[in-house]
């Protein structure tokens, strides 16, 4: 009886330390090899798949887009009153931008949904405009507007490209 319980004993700590090793190693598996601090994974990902944290299957306007034109086109410019008010962007763009023609370049329109290469948003931003058969200044303009970051342009991309979702 006395070894039947060390046996049981024994099984009993060695299942409790397997399940101890095993709940470790889970919680342990970030994506990061803890090593040099590089994680592999997106730990912002809530499995929509583009880590923009929207739940959507990809980017949308809202969410992704119009705080950059809040950020860099509208105080003066892209606004009621502004500069370039005939694009206003300073509420929800979609509207203003995706099919709408442009006066600058016949024929194209500000953003043509899924094909960013056509979309003249784009030609401004990259100051491409005039390849692209329009005119003026790239965007942002006005004194000392530095261009926007080429991952901010790739974004805007993506999202037309993606069908410039609202």
């Amino acid at each position: 009886m006395n070894s039947l319980l060390n046996r049981s004993g024994v099984r009993a700590a060695a299942l409790g330390f397997v399940l101890v090793l095993g709940s470790s190693a889970l919680a342990c598996d970030s994506g990061d090899d803890m090593g040099d601090g590089e994680a592999t994974g997106d730990t912002t990902d809530n499995g929509d798949g583009d880590g923009d944290g929207d739940g959507d299957a990809g980017l949308s306007h809202a969410a992704d887009i119009q705080p950059i034109w809040d950020d860099n086109c509208v105080t003066g410019c892209h606004m009621p009153g502004g500069v370039y008010a005939a694009l206003d962007l300073s509420v929800d763009a979609t509207d203003n931008l995706i099919g709408s023609a442009t006066t600058q370049a016949a024929g194209k329109t500000f953003v043509e949904a899924g094909n960013s290469a056509n979309s003249y948003v784009i030609a401004k931003l990259r100051g491409t405009q005039m390849e692209f058969g329009g005119q003026g200044a790239s965007m942002p303009a006005g004194s000392g507007a530095a261009p926007l970051p080429e991952d901010t342009i790739a974004l805007i991309e993506q999202w037309i490209d993606e069908g410039a979702l609202p």
